[in-house]
């Protein structure tokens, strides 16, 4: 029986050696984006039995739509992949990223597995030099995001749930990304341009660090961040929005002290979920999400205007 897509499984293979190997872990993939002009740089595997895979097709080997579709009429939707080969597995399916994503017959939670998988690779890139193409890319997963998240209810749990959790600066980006696309569901106008603008912002909040990840405390991150934006040709809502991420509604933010209606709506959504989620994975010892708001309330009350709290704690219901 194969494993559910977004799943990892153990098998042993036999050796004639005394020595034992390295176990080998597999994960499901769709099929969805597979195919392409050029030979899938991985080996793939068929599951026949629990804890059971044969060899489909070779590393270097080629994949056309006449394979993929004997597979579909056959019945098999999932092909499986040795877990070293996931980062290569992302690379090739990014561009094909939303047609994943749209693929009904993958699990839900399979298929936010892939997009954070795409996701953690595009925001490394990003966060590691930031340059007008990795913010393309960037915006293409935040539609891709957008379009998932507005036609599966469940969307949103799903991709809280795969996104593995570290402190790091990457990490910290995609979930402000994706809390924020969330947020801007509930809070604002929801449609696909609002939640990719919303998700762009809360991925770039942070890139004025980049390069200053030595500085313990660097106030001037969020004005440096924007005016590099402004250098690439981000959209000044974004831009807006990074800049002024750290205001506060009772004017005790920086840089500018703007106070209440004066920081714009984006910028507010980003700033409650960037503390939100510094609370919730640095905090020790390691509280739940409710009792991160709890937290969140109390230490920076008067910080954030209600309606944004409120729509954080409708967010996790």
């Amino acid at each position: 029986m194969a494993r559910p897509m977004g799943g990892t499984a153990t098998t042993q293979p036999p050796t004639p050696s005394a020595r034992p190997r390295r176990a080998v872990t597999f994960t499901a993939i769709p099929l969805v984006g597979l195919a392409r002009g050029d030979a899938v740089p991985f080996p793939l595997y068929l599951s026949t039995a629990e804890n059971t895979w044969v060899l489909y097709r070779p590393e270097a080997s080629e994949l056309d739509e006449s394979h993929i579709g004997r597979l579909t009429a056959e019945g098999v939707h999932t092909l499986f992949i040795r877990d070293q080969d996931r980062a290569a597995y992302f690379a090739r399916v990014e561009n094909e990223l939303e047609a994943v994503l749209h693929d009904r017959s993958v699990p839900l939670h399979g298929r936010a597995d892939v997009l954070c998988g795409v996701a953690t690779k595009v925001a490394d890139d990003l966060l590691t030099a930031p340059d007008k193409e990795s913010v393309r890319r960037a915006q293409k997963v935040m539609i891709a995001t957008s379009s998932l998240l507005l036609r599966e209810n469940q969307g949103f749990q799903a991709v809280r749930r795969v996104l593995s959790a570290g402190p790091d600066l990457k990490r910290h980006s995609l979930t402000v990304g994706f809390l924020c696309m969330g947020l801007a569901r509930l809070l604002l106008t929801g449609d696909s341009a609002t939640l990719t603008t919303a998700g762009l912002a809360g991925l770039l909040h942070d890139v004025g660090k980049v390069g200053h990840e030595d500085l313990e405390h660097d106030p001037e991150h969020a004005a440096r961040g924007a005016s590099y934006l402004v250098r690439l040709g981000l959209a000044g809502e974004v831009v807006r929005a990074v800049k002024n991420h750290h205001e506060c509604v009772d004017g005790s933010g920086f840089p500018q002290g703007l106070q209440g209606g004066q920081i714009p709506e984006l910028a507010r959504i980003v700033g409650i979920v960037d503390i939100f989620d510094k609370v919730y994975n640095s905090h020790e010892p390691r509280v739940g999400v409710f009792d991160a708001l709890r937290i969140l309330a109390q230490a920076y009350r008067g910080c954030f205007d209600n309606r944004m709290a409120q729509g954080l704690v409708r967010l996790f219901r």
